[in-house]
């Protein structure tokens, strides 16, 4: 049977390695990469973002976005 510490040990590894593989989303709408730049929305719209198809920014683009800040 585990001690109280090693039930602890064992579950801060497993949320550790479930964070490490959270899925990161393709695209993101113009209210999310406001929010990720710490800008407001109206403000994300004049950055002129690239959009896809649906009309979403890639998250790649707010990544390069953040990086240029």
């Amino acid at each position: 049977m585990l001690s109280a510490n090693e039930v602890r040990q064992v579950v801060a590894a497993t949320v550790e390695e479930l964070l490490a593989r959270r899925p990161v989303p393709s695209a993101v709408t113009l209210k999310q990469a406001a929010e990720m730049l710490d800008i407001s929305p109206n403000t994300a719209r004049k950055l002129k973002l690239p959009r896809n198809s649906a009309g979403l920014i890639p998250y790649e683009a707010v990544l390069a976005a953040r990086d240029a800040q």
